[in-house]
């Protein structure tokens, strides 16, 4: 609940402010645009260079490949996905009231073209908020907003047909603007889509429909004590369709040759009820104490109904155009939890300088069962000012300020698994015209799930050198947790592919460093620097067994959870080495992957020198990173302000299967080193297949943000004030990534492990704003 937004009591005030913002792929891929091509098993279409009747071959792996070439035009794709996007942001509010009652309102319409060609987004926005006092003991505070937001999208990662995947799949030897005669797409490669036929022809959208409310009280029966009790809904509602027409050509396997349709809505209403008490106790004039109390419940209920088929009418994009429903269409949902806690605190102050806080949770979900559902939290703090003691008084200009903390705690993850994720749940069906079960996503259930459990602590200091000019903060932290959640792999033969299991335990720990100087601090000039650091170490400290693999993924990436290693490590096939790291080549001079013993992970030798026995496989790659900083400088010269801002993370890893993909392909950069000669023919195929190939350095330093305002101030009886602002977001980035951006996650944010599959890449972005008050 956002209320942030508070009308103040005085004359209506009034703010207005508009933007224009230009999106725009900051890096395009490293694309092969030789104009040689290995000779195809096609030859009608691309006639061989050369002599046909001697072959040259040669012999990679097992496989006898060609080494005479062809000649042909290659085609950049990425200039026909991506495009210049651009995008306005306009915001109008007014606030005023008098003692009694105070009013704040607003509205709010942006519309932001992708990078992606034919995608957009577009969200519209009011709110209203009222403060009204009864009397000196109470009041009441009402606050609505509703949002409508609607974008048209294209298919984004983990689906071979996305735009990025029609990049990373389909060789870049095929002109796909040509056309027919009645201005249908051609084919490109008969085993992939078209990249335009998705720009052009697919139909994705999205609508919701987003109502927020809340009604606060506020009651002061007495003094020093004070109720607030607060009431809150937010309500919405998706609505889905995806249109893909058919092909003008053949698609082999099929990719919805024949069309496909589907429509999906889902309403979400989510209630929240908080009661809070506090009671301040002056004890005397050296001890304080202030007591909290009270609770919180939350609601949330959805309903999700969705239908689809394939095999179109033609001249219909809605709905009613399938003539065959897709199996396990139509098909519905109800997904419903309740939380529920109650909470006690005490804080107890002494000479507003040291203080202790004791407090402790009691907290439920009806995601787990009523014998794991209901956990106690307990936590305890204290802090103190140090620089408040007399014997600082003669080095206060030196050491302005200095104060330590210390807190611990228990906590837990009520949401970490969705409702009803503890029960194995059925899809129904048909087999030979009799109704069927099946279980949904072959995910057998678990009746005994609990929450995960974290006993936290943390240690700190705050700290102010030179009149506070010089501000360093510290924190360091270690937590352990027990029954991880993890989803785990099962064998078919047990029902189902897999589960999830309280059978993990993790340690994090790590350290965080914040520093700020104020260089200059005039009355006309200001400038301050800051850097922020922290870094993270986890490490899973209990398992039932020594490691296992993740759920699947389409990227291909071995996702393993490891004793006393960091969750999500890669762990997969690599290759073989000489004692000094180097890579140990093939008698033909190619890469391989690494035998030995299986059993204790040795690597082997024969007579020759040349790996031998089974495949091995070890940690391959850890998306945790070893450190991730920020810094910057904020600079202020009479009325103009000017920002810069640097983030980045170093030593994470990168499971990069749209990197493997090009070079199998041929659009990549190594299989022009290949044609060139750089590299001998074959040396993708020697190293295609070996996993560690993929892994490769997602670490970055990105200049994220520059910004310069000027602001006007007071231009005459009407306008309070007038600022212009100029700023760019994700401008440059230094790394050695072999895809658009590093800072990429095909798994979404819940996944433990970073890996780029087709996701549509984070843009530059620069923006003109201009703000008036009056």
């Amino acid at each position: 609940m956002i209320t942030t937004k508070k009308g103040v009591a005085g004359e209506t005030r009034y703010t207005f402010s508009t933007s224009v913002t230009s999106n725009q792929i900051r890096k395009k891929l490293d694309m092969n645009m030789s104009d040689k091509q290995f000779v195809s098993t096609s030859p009608a279409l691309f006639p061989i260079q050369g002599n046909p009747a001697s072959p040259t071959t040669v012999s990679v792996l097992g496989r006898n490949l060609e080494t005479r070439t062809t000649n042909v035009q290659r085609y950049d794709y990425q200039d026909d996905i991506f495009n210049t996007g651009v995008g306005t942001d306009t915001y109008f509010s007014l606030q005023g009231g008098d003692e009694k009652t105070k009013y704040f309102a607003s509205l709010g319409y942006l519309v932001n073209e992708g990078i992606i060609k034919n995608t957009d987004f577009k969200r519209a926005g009011a709110k209203v908020r009222l403060k009204h006092d009864f009397n000196s003991k109470l009041s009441a505070t009402v606050g609505l907003n509703y949002i409508n937001s609607s974008s048209n999208e294209k298919p984004d990662g983990n689906v071979f047909w996305s735009p990025i995947n029609a990049i990373n799949i389909t060789n870049n030897i095929y002109d796909i603007n040509q056309r027919d005669v009645n201005g249908n797409l051609l084919a490109v490669d008969p085993n992939r889509v078209n990249p335009l036929s998705i720009i052009e022809t697919f139909k994705i959208k999205q609508n919701t429909d987003r109502i927020i409310s809340d009604l606060q009280l506020n009651y002061t029966p007495f003094k020093n004590f004070n109720a607030d009790l607060i009431f809150g809904i937010d309500n919405y509602n998706q609505r889905g369709n995806v249109f893909i027409p058919r092909y003008p050509y053949v698609v082999n396997p099929a990719y919805y040759n024949d069309g496909y349709v589907s429509e999906a809505t889902n309403r979400v209403v989510q209630f929240n009820n908080d009661l809070n008490l506090r009671y301040l106790w002056n004890i005397n004039e050296k001890w304080k104490a202030t007591t909290y109390g009270g609770y919180n419940l939350q609601t949330y209920r959805d309903n999700f109904a969705a239908v689809e088929g394939r095999n179109l009418k033609p001249f219909i994009e809605t709905i009613n155009a399938f003539n065959t429903l897709i199996p396990g269409s139509p098909s519905s949902s109800q997904s419903k939890y309740n939380l529920w806690g109650y909470y006690l605190q005490e804080t107890v102050g002494y000479k507003d300088k040291l203080y202790l806080t004791i407090a402790g949770r009691q907290d439920a979900s009806t995601i787990f069962s009523s014998a794991n559902r209901s956990q106690f939290y307990p936590k305890a703090s204290v802090s103190y000012v140090f620089s408040d003691e007399k014997f600082m008084e003669n080095i206060h200009d030196a050491v302005s300020s200095v104060r330590f903390r210390a807190s611990w705690g228990k906590s837990g993850s009520l949401t970490a698994i969705k409702p009803y994720a503890r029960f194995t749940n059925y899809s129904t069906g048909t087999l030979l015209g009799n109704s069927t079960f099946t279980i949904e996503g072959f995910k057998q259930g678990n009746l005994d799930l609990r929450p995960e459990q974290s006993v936290t602590y943390e240690i700190g200091g705050d700290f102010g050198f030179i009149k506070d000019r010089l501000n360093l903060s510290f924190s360091y932290y270690n937590a352990d947790i027990d029954d991880l959640l993890l989803p785990v792999q099962l064998a078919a033969s047990e029902g189902a592919t897999n589960t999830i299991k309280n059978i993990g335990k993790m340690n994090n720990k790590g350290f965080e460093i914040n520093l700020k100087y104020d260089l200059i601090k005039k009355e006309n000039l200001h400038l301050d620097v800051f850097v922020n650091y922290s870094s993270n170490r986890n490490k899973v400290t209990g398992l039932p067994q020594t490691r296992f693999k993740l759920d699947s993924n389409l990227a291909g990436a071995p996702v393993f959870v490891e004793m006393n290693k960091p969750i999500g490590i890669f762990y997969g096939t690599y290759f073989a080495r000489n004692a000094d790291g180097s890579l140990l080549l093939t008698p033909g001079g190619y890469p391989q992957t690494e035998k030995g013993d299986v059993n204790t992970g040795a690597p082997q030798r024969d007579a020759s020198g040349q790996p031998t026995g089974t495949i091995l496989n070890k940690q391959i790659g850890n998306p945790n990173p070893d450190y991730i900083i920020a810094f910057g400088a904020n600079l202020n010269y009479k009325k103009f302000g000017l920002s810069i801002l640097f983030d980045g993370v170093q030593g994470v890893d990168v499971f990069d299967a749209d990197y493997r993909t090009r070079q199998g392909v041929g659009s990549g950069k190594l299989v022009t080193q290949e044609l060139n000669g750089e590299l001998p023919r074959g040396y993708i195929w020697s190293v295609y297949n070996v996993e560690e190939f993929r892994v490769v350095d997602g670490s970055y330093l990105k200049l994220r943000e520059v910004s310069l305002n000027y602001s006007f101030g007071k231009l005459n009886k009407f306008f309070d004030d007038l600022t212009v602002t100029a700023s760019g977001r994700n401008l440059i980035s230094w790394d050695n990534f072999t895809s658009f951006d590093p800072e990429t996650n095909s798994g979404g944010q819940s996944s433990v492990a970073k890996y780029n599959f087709g996701t549509v890449p984070i843009p530059s972005s620069y923006s003109l704003a201009v703000k008036v008050q009056f």
